[in-house]
């Protein structure tokens, strides 16, 4: 049973803080990879084919298990998933602080985290819908601004606790910081699981979400899909080879450091930014994204060009203001694309291509700067993809937007309207009206909830 709540309380905001907190743990943890492959470089003498598969699993499954965990939640409660997620992350760190073998530590830092922290953050981010209505919209985005955060001081924070503690010294600070999340889990009243509720019905909910056959019949998927595919698996390619070409260049750690939290302070920037531009029309959040795409694929160009620090600081602001537009306005390009009542599933076959893109991108890259002993290219060939997905996402908008542009302008101002009333949790209706002047039906989209 649910239990009742009233939303938009104080109790709502201090669930946001978790949530943020969450992920400013574990976007943080994925910003400083770079940095971790160097000292475990040195450690097993320079395995770094190998190195690579933690940031695929971390991160893999960090988004590919996203719309698994979140059928649980209609069997288990978040407070308990989050507090065994917690400690998952608080094992992991523990067992890799006294590993003496590299395949441990790729299981103790890449599986038990990544398994952990998509338990965290998933129920959190539900957590945070629930004990919020009118203020929804604005409640979301902040509970990911964290991540943002943890970007831009997570670096500093390794670099130091490295050079005081060791690595091994740092590891067990980080599953001490983990275990913290279980005091978080606390906070989460609400109780989503239902009573009679199968392993059947579970595994029929999570192939419902990831593989909705009528959304992947619709005309956008396709292309929208792939576009995503090939950003995500070059979009963890300047926190994995930033470092390594500031290392080669003869940059201290601190400037190294300087160059990732500079990609965290424009994406934290970004993100407050979207919070007033993505309330805009559909056809404005779809030339964001747009735009987004074509920015982060100008960085990666930069990152492969120039061997400046000036020029590199210019190409990792372009990097994380790109990343933060794409993140923000994602959810809300999804309902405008799709309709409300295809969100969660969109939502969640979206996790999973992020998670195939991590798992892809970096052993792909990696083996690529192996073969060729070159980062640059490495850089190009991302800048490739990421031009490529650009191309294909821009096609959609054109598809969808120019073709119409003089007949549905009202069509577009009711589309408007639907997404903020459908963000906002304030209709409960599904119904579609047309009008002579514009000769096409449009869609209201009405839900209690989001």
């Amino acid at each position: 049973m649910q239990s009742k709540v009233p939303k938009d309380s104080f109790h709502g905001w201090l669930v946001v803080v978790a949530c943020s907190i969450a992920f400013f743990m574990f976007v943080g943890n994925s910003s400083c990879f770079g940095l971790l492959e160097i000292e475990i470089r040195q450690l097993f003498y320079g395995q770094a084919s190998s190195i690579s598969a933690i940031n695929a699993l971390y991160n893999g499954l960090g988004f590919g298990l996203a719309p698994v965990v979140a059928a649980f939640t209609k069997v288990v409660s978040c407070r308990l998933l989050c507090a065994c997620g917690s400690f998952f992350c608080f094992i992991g760190f523990l067992v890799a602080a006294n590993a003496q073998t590299l395949p441990v530590i790729i299981f103790c830092i890449g599986v038990l985290p990544g398994i952990g922290f998509s338990c965290i953050t998933v129920p959190s981010t539900i957590m945070v819908g629930e004990y919020f209505e009118k203020r929804r919209p604005v409640a979301l985005i902040l509970s990911v601004l964290g991540g943002g955060v943890g970007i831009v001081v997570s670096p500093y924070i390794f670099t130091h606790l490295n050079q005081t503690y060791g690595l091994r010294g740092t590891f067990l600070i980080l599953s001490a910081v983990s275990l913290n999340g279980i005091m978080f889990s606390f906070l989460y009243n609400i109780n989503l699981a239902k009573s009679k509720q199968s392993r059947l019905n579970v595994l029929r909910e999570v192939c419902l979400t990831v593989f909705d056959r009528e959304l992947m019949r619709t005309t956008n998927f396709p292309a929208v899909t792939l576009s995503f595919l090939l950003l995500y698996i070059v979009y963890a390619i300047p926190f994995l080879f930033l470092p390594k070409k500031a290392f080669q260049l003869g940059f201290s750690e601190d400037m190294t450091s300087l160059l990732l939290s500079i990609i965290g302070i424009s994406n934290f920037i970004s993100r407050l930014l979207m919070a007033i531009a993505a309330s805009r029309s559909p056809f404005c959040r779809q030339v964001l994204l747009s735009s987004s795409f074509v920015i982060n694929s100008v960085s990666l160009l930069i990152f492969a060009i120039f061997s400046d620090f000036l020029f590199l600081a210019i190409g990792a602001s372009f990097s994380g203001f790109s990343a933060g537009i794409f993140i923000s306005v994602t959810p809300a390009v999804f309902l405008d694309l799709f309709g409300y009542d295809k969100l969660a599933s969109s939502i969640g076959s979206h996790f999973l291509v992020v998670g195939l893109g991590y798992v892809i991108g970096g052993p792909l890259m990696q083996s690529l700067s192996l073969v060729l002993s070159d980062i640059n290219t490495v850089f190009y060939v991302s800048a490739g993809c990421s031009s490529l997905s650009t191309l294909m996402l821009m096609s959609v908008t054109c598809d969808r937007y120019l073709p119409r542009r003089q007949t549905s302008c009202c069509t577009r101002h009711r589309t408007s309207d639907q997404s903020q009333k459908a963000l906002s949790g304030d209709v409960n209706k599904v119904f579609t009206i047309s009008t002579p002047e514009c000769q096409t039906g449009s869609a209201i989209i009405y839900s209690d909830k989001l």
